[in-house]
């Protein structure tokens, strides 16, 4: 079936309104993970799916101390039943938090507590604003982030619990002063043997009057009172099916969790996921589509947890799945929360054909969208492709160790996130349709797919390699001519050859990786000799354009790290990155020097989480621990050298990994 046919097909049926009803559906239930709350929006999501005779079940998983999917430990269930804070004053009894009307106003995961407690002011939360501050026994607030004013005030200092009243700058318009009477969504996230504690979260309006308050010489005293529980309970997955007719399937995730009221995270994606996977159950059941090669599979999860929890118990599943396809916050208004229709690639160490077909059908449905009453009729909306960067559960699927290559539909950034200000009012009809369409052809071409699909993906894998090839070459080269130093120039001409070898290696991968859908023949080899070519074209074009500056050769390396690295192979024992704080797989013990060593990684090298996850994808027990280094700046740009060195090694005390040595009979 010809992409422009299934497009249509889908664009005709696929209905963005009525993604909305279910977005607002959803976003009724208070859906933090392993919670009644997060249970019954699963339940809703399952029965909806049901009645339109989609193949569904509820899976579910412990929520507890001892249990774990993979390296990601589960946690205890919890339930909150009431949460209240209330502010004694002169002008009465002012109530500042009620978990009933707003369920963020809790930091989630709080213990339960009963009691009068006075307020400290520790500001920014950084190590200077606690000098001279008593806050033991005491109410502390901070703007800092929670985990932060829980290490220092709470396990440090004795403090009796955290007031937050932040709104973090991740956006355009979007801080204290722009969102005043908004919260932001915090949570604990208990490991096992944490002492636990409670708190609270104001908006910045209301901190700002206690803090004022604080500063004029009054003593300010809350009442708090949270009726709280923990226990082991259990964790939920909603599974759907449309079946095909061979072993080989596809996937589709999104999370469903997160606070009451939020809309576009995540509501926004399960809702727009939920009328997609309705929407093709009908059209294939009516005969508007063909019945599918491959099945197509859908996951509701709470986030990251539930993916690992799906892949652990269904690990003869995971050869099969050819593909899959992420959708987060999928819904925004662009207008009012001054986001843009990203489609995130898988990280490059899962160099596949999945970001191409993905791009090529929206570059088909976009057609749909243009302004044609301009005089170049272009798409009305902000749209763009973007390299991978994580947070979200295709980081875990696009993990070469369980290897679904699975890239994803975003609109970011979005100046309400994770806030009380999310709500159904910025969410959009028309961005809904768009996500459902493009992921609902994008599954059925994979599903359908055969040789002949395969071989048009493949000139059009081709055809996008060139213009990538050719403009990062030209940007270069711009970037190259700009520097005066001569030896700085050589420098960086020497680096620009080797990210345009590093890119052509990529390309030659992904196209390798459409054997996953069916025998190239000799399609392949012709494929990569075009490319071959191609990249050659584009490097002399480039060189003809240095040659007239004479540049001298390069220093040679005298990197003794790099040397030694060369020489060292990690190989990963586990599959799925990383995802806790640390590394805390429950037969672990480990020291405190290890865990300072990991802060102070986090610390001095930003992105750290997500760069860390990028090295262990390179790390496949192949390549050394040097090429692990250079692969990860060709990447990202960052060259982290002894920083990986440090974190593998900090994985290989905890038992997650060898660092072999290939010079001698040592390991690591």
């Amino acid at each position: 079936m010809h992409p422009q046919q299934i497009i249509d097909t889908l664009a005709s049926a696929y209905s963005g309104a009525r993604a909305k009803h279910l977005v607002a559906e959803i976003a009724r239930y208070h859906r933090i993970q392993a919670t009644p709350g997060f249970r019954a929006a699963a339940t809703w999501v399952a029965a909806q799916l049901a009645a339109a005779g989609v193949q569904t079940a509820i899976e579910q998983y412990p929520a507890d101390t001892h249990s774990h999917f993979g390296v990601l430990p589960s946690f205890q269930e919890w339930d909150c039943r009431q949460a209240l804070l209330e502010w004694p004053h002169a002008d009465g009894n002012e109530r500042l938090c009620d978990y009933h009307l707003s369920p963020v106003d809790v930091i989630q995961r709080s213990c339960a507590v009963q009691g009068d407690f006075d307020v400290v002011d520790v500001g920014k939360g950084g190590e200077e604003d606690y000098a001279g501050i008593d806050v033991r026994g005491k109410l502390v607030l901070s703007s800092a982030p929670v985990e932060q004013t829980y290490e220092r005030a709470v396990v440090t200092g004795e403090a009796a619990g955290i007031l937050f009243d932040n709104i973090s700058a991740s956006a355009p318009g979007r801080n204290p002063i722009d969102l005043p009477d908004a919260r932001q969504y915090s949570s604990f996230w208990w490991r096992e043997g944490q002492p636990k504690t409670w708190g609270f979260v104001l908006s910045p309006r209301q901190g700002h009057a206690i803090r004022q308050a604080l500063a004029d010489g009054q003593s300010v005293r809350l009442h708090a009172h949270i009726d709280a529980s923990f226990y082991d309970g259990s964790i939920e997955v909603v599974s759907a099916t449309i079946p095909g007719q061979s072993d080989e399937s596809v996937l589709a995730t999104a999370h469903l969790c997160h606070p009451y009221g939020f809309a576009n995270d995540n509501a926004s994606g399960a809702g727009c996921l939920l009328e997609l996977a309705t929407t093709l159950q009908r059209l294939i059941a009516d005969g508007s589509l063909p019945q599918p090669q491959r099945s197509i599979r859908f996951l509701w999860v709470p986030e990251m947890t539930g993916t690992y929890a799906w892949l652990h118990d269904h690990a003869a599943l995971i050869p099969t799945i050819k593909a899959g396809i992420n959708l987060d916050m999928v819904g925004q208004r662009q207008e009012s929360t001054g986001s843009v229709w990203v489609l995130e690639e898988p990280p490059a160490a899962m160099a596949s054909f999945a970001p191409d077909l993905l791009a090529a059908l929206r570059d088909l449905l976009l057609q749909k969208v243009v302004d044609k009453d301009a005089h170049a009729p272009f798409p009305r909306l902000r749209t763009t492709t973007a390299a991978f960067s994580g947070g979200s559960d295709h980081m875990v699927t696009s993990d070469p160790s369980v290897g679904i290559p699975t890239p994803m539909l975003i609109q970011w950034p979005d100046r309400f996130y994770h806030t009380t200000a999310d709500t159904l009012e910025h969410v959009d009809p028309q961005s809904l349709w768009l996500s459902g369409v493009l992921a609902g052809s994008y599954l059925v071409w994979l599903a359908l797919a055969d040789a002949a699909a395969g071989q048009w993906l493949g000139w059009e894998m081709l055809a996008r390699s060139e213009q990538r090839l050719a403009q990062q070459a030209q940007a270069a080269v711009t970037a190259v001519l700009a520097i005066d130093d001569m030896p700085a120039r050589a420098q960086a001409w020497a680096q620009f050859q080797q990210k345009m070898t590093y890119g052509q290696e990529r390309a030659q991968l992904a196209l390798v990786s459409l054997q996953r859908l069916a025998p190239m023949g000799d399609h392949l080899p012709a494929w990569q000799a075009e490319l071959e070519t191609i990249a050659g074209r584009v490097q002399e074009r480039s060189r003809q354009q240095i040659q007239p500056h004479t540049l001298p050769s390069p220093a040679p390396a005298t990197d003794d790290w790099a040397l030694a690295a060369a020489h060292l192979l990690p190989v990963r024992h586990y599959w799925g990155p990383v995802m806790d704080f640390w590394p805390s797989h429950p037969s672990l013990e480990l020291p405190a020097d290890d865990v300072a060593t990991w802060r102070r990684l986090a610390a001095d090298h930003p992105e750290w989480r997500m760069l860390r996850a990028q090295a262990e994808y390179w790390a496949d027990g192949q390549r050394s621990l040097a090429e692990i280094a250079h692969l990860l700046q060709m990447e990202t740009g960052h060259a982290l050298g002894p920083a990986i060195e440090t974190y593998f090694r900090l994985l290989a005390r905890a038992g997650l990994m060898t660092l072999e040595s290939t010079n001698s009979e040592q390991s690591i």
